[in-house]
């Protein structure tokens, strides 16, 4: 007769949230402070949550295609976002508002990176290209 084992579990907490994504999501990001989590859809919305309480905060609607990636800047005030639309977006996270749009792409959006300092944003897209894009002050 086989005993069954108890799994011992360490103290850890998670928590879902209802994405209300009506597509697949395709990337997520948390905050510089951890605190807020970014998802991309192909629905073409970037969706805001608080960590601690699931909620969403804000809906990022501006892309005419699948949202494919997103990336926080160090101090956590904007993000990145790239698309299938061909584009390169830059939002503020608390104003919900886009501040910034990059069109240089010739194909979608598949990675953005923000540098150390914030002032320059790296992109790459299938077009085979690597983009520096200056951000506006």
């Amino acid at each position: 007769r086989r005993r069954r084992r108890r799994r011992q579990g360490g103290s850890h907490a998670s928590w879902f949230a209802s994405l209300a994504h009506s597509k697949p999501v395709r990337c997520i990001q948390f905050s510089p402070d951890s605190n807020l989590l970014l998802t991309a859809s192909d629905d073409g919305t970037i969706k805001l949550f608080d960590v601690k309480t699931a909620h969403n905060l804000q809906t990022f609607l501006g892309h005419k295609g699948w949202v494919l990636t997103v990336a926080w800047s160090s101090d956590g005030e904007h993000f990145a976002s790239g698309s299938s639309d061909k584009t390169v977006k830059i939002w503020n996270a608390k104003e919900g508002s886009c501040v910034h749009t990059f069109h240089e792409h010739k194909d979608q959006v598949w990675g953005v990176a923000f540098d150390a300092t914030g002032r320059k944003l790296a992109s790459v897209s299938d077009d085979m290209s690597l983009r520096i894009h200056e951000l506006p002050q």
